[in-house]
């Protein structure tokens, strides 16, 4: 007899979000988080939209900043705000919301074993052997859910294909002068995509960016760039750094196992965000294996309704997302110049408020591929180049 129905490894919002579900229709669940707290230590900008708050009736005590502008500064230090009447998203603390939906997870009825890491795993004829590290307990469940976060051994070594591609997102907390959210472009200072700074309150915020490698030098390297370092008002705290996919498991389901949130991919490739499609996967697992062992039906070809459901909801999302990143890559620094010249001269306000959504980009980025100048722009990559001067060649789309 197994010890549990499911095991979850990772109590991250995609790994309790499952437990949750599972443990509100009476099945024994236990979740298996190897550090002391739920949600310390986390690498997070903590960025929620509004939607997550409805969709998963999350307290509003939970923000600490309400995100209704966004400035983004150009690689040559240009400027262009979007502002909203209404808010877009708020800012959380991970740890408080990781906390929360903890609390919530046991309110249910699932239990969850701190300083517990999951050292191995195998399928038995029956169902799945996890060894912990704490003291070499082996639990037995029915079913296992896998929600580690990107960039961890398990999954290869129960079998399961790499992730195509990966970034390092690095952060940290400090003393700043910042009243909005500001997103800083250029590969000088951010080499894939962007560094941002979210306020906190209290004359606090977070501060990070993207990139491949050598992400403490990288971000220290940002901070101290002088226009930047004259805002900073104290010393920053730890610079904590984490594998982020780009692109999701090209298959996320084996006999009794699914994979969940940033381990299967399940992130917003334009901003690397995953909270809210980590929570949304980890809750359609929970569904999927539900309506499985009520009927003892965990097999792979049983589970496959898990991937087809998240990918019906999530993959075109990412695909989109993907697109778009790879354009921007290519036109480089010129480009994303270009790009924030026409938003401050021509005016593109109205399309990002038809179309923008802040956790599904998809329809934004059609209407911006369509668009008749920017569409161009992204499509023609080598159309221009800084001068030796570092001024902007002039580019006409026509």
């Amino acid at each position: 007899m197994n010890d549990y129905d499911v095991l979850v490894i990772g109590a991250g919002p995609a790994g309790l979000s499952a437990a949750r579900r599972l443990a509100q229709s009476g099945f024994l669940v236990s979740v298996l988080e190897e550090h002391e707290q739920v949600g310390n230590p986390v690498n997070c900008s903590g960025i929620l939209g509004l939607e997550a708050f409805e969709r998963f009736d999350l307290p509003a005590t939970l923000t600490r900043h309400t995100l209704s502008e966004i400035e983004f500064i150009s690689p040559r230090g240009e400027r262009w705000s979007f502002a909203c009447e209404r808010p877009l998203a708020r800012v959380v603390l991970r740890s408080e919301l990781d906390s929360y939906l903890g609390e919530r997870a046991e309110a249910a009825g699932a239990e969850i074993r701190l300083r517990q890491r999951a050292t191995s795993v195998r399928r038995t004829e029956n169902g799945v052997r996890v060894t912990v590290s704490s003291d070499g307990v082996e639990l037995s469940c029915r079913a296992l859910v896998v929600a580690t976060g990107a960039g961890m051994p398990l999954l290869k070594k129960l079998g399961f294909d790499e992730i195509p591609d990966t970034l390092l997102g690095v952060q940290t907390e400090i003393d700043f002068a910042a009243e909005r959210v500001e997103v800083h472009l250029g590969r000088e200072w951010a080499p894939e995509g962007f560094a941002w700074v979210v306020p906190l309150g209290d004359g606090r915020a977070k501060v990070g960016l993207l990139c491949d490698r050598d992400g403490p030098a990288t971000l220290r390297r940002f901070l101290s760039r002088p226009d930047f370092a004259e805002r900073i008002q104290g010393p920053h705290g730890p610079i904590r750094c984490s594998v982020l996919p780009l692109g999701f498991l090209p298959r996320s389901y084996e006999d009794r196992i699914v994979v969940v949130g940033e381990a299967a991919g399940h992130i917003k490739a334009t901003t690397c965000g995953g909270i809210y499609y980590g929570m949304l996967t980890g809750e359609i697992a929970g569904d999927v294996l539900d309506s499985c062992l009520v009927k003892d039906r965990l097999d792979s070809a049983s589970l496959s309704a898990y991937e087809a459901r998240w990918r019906e909801l999530l993959e075109e999302e990412i695909a989109s997302g993907l697109k778009l990143r790879k354009s921007v890559k290519l036109v480089g620094d010129w480009g994303v110049e270009r790009l924030i010249a026409i938003a401050r001269a021509n005016g593109v306000e109205s399309l990002i408020r038809e179309k923008a959504d802040f956790d599904w980009h998809r329809d934004l980025i059609r209407e911006v591929f369509g668009h008749r100048t920017i569409g161009r722009l992204l499509l023609r990559p080598s159309a221009g180049s800084f001068g030796a001067d570092n001024s902007l060649r002039e580019y006409s789309p026509v």
